[in-house]
């Protein structure tokens, strides 16, 4: 059995005995292959929970209480919340993913108008970023960084940079 089927069984076992508690859940919300479904106004809305493990919205003691009392929860309701949770999750491991894609590309030390220097790079997509303080360390950082692979991930460098500034130590 894969993990999502082992996720979708438990997410169903949740929902029937939610449903044992609060009536009001009852016809109005089902999981159907990889959604959870809900009949809102004559008209059902669907999400995929396929990779979402429905218990996790017990983490909120308020709601684990609601969820049994129809008076206080709704199937749309509790739907509602459910999308929310699983749309942040998403965009959670979207950014997660989209960060891991991001590398530098070039970096140059440069000069500004008052003949002030700072570092400039530039990313994968072309975003340029400045750098004017602790320019040292972040070259040293850069340049540590080069000598163990290509290409380097931003949030590498930015991860590294930020264990320096707390006064942790970590090999770059």
């Amino acid at each position: 059995m894969n993990l999502n089927t082992q996720i979708m069984n438990e997410n169903i076992l949740y929902l029937n005995e939610w449903m044992k508690y609060n009536t009001a859940l009852q016809g109005n919300l089902q999981i159907v292959g990889p959604d959870l479904v809900c009949n809102i106004h004559g008209r059902n809305e669907a999400i995929d929970i396929s990779d979402y493990y429905l218990p996790n919205i017990l983490y909120n003691p308020i709601l684990r209480e609601h969820i049994q009392d129809k008076d206080k929860i709704n199937a749309e309701d509790l739907f509602r919340i459910i999308r929310v949770n699983v749309l942040a999750e998403s965009l959670k491991s979207q950014k997660s993913h989209s960060e891991n894609e991001l590398y530098i590309t070039k970096m140059d030390m440069k000069k500004d108008d008052n003949n002030q220097l700072f570092l400039s790079f530039e990313d994968n997509y072309g975003h340029k970023f400045k750098v004017t303080k602790n320019i040292d360390q972040v070259l040293q950082v850069y340049q540590k960084l080069a000598e163990q692979k290509t290409p380097i991930k931003l949030y590498e460098l930015k991860e590294k940079m930020e264990m320096l500034n707390h006064g942790e130590s970590g090999q770059c």
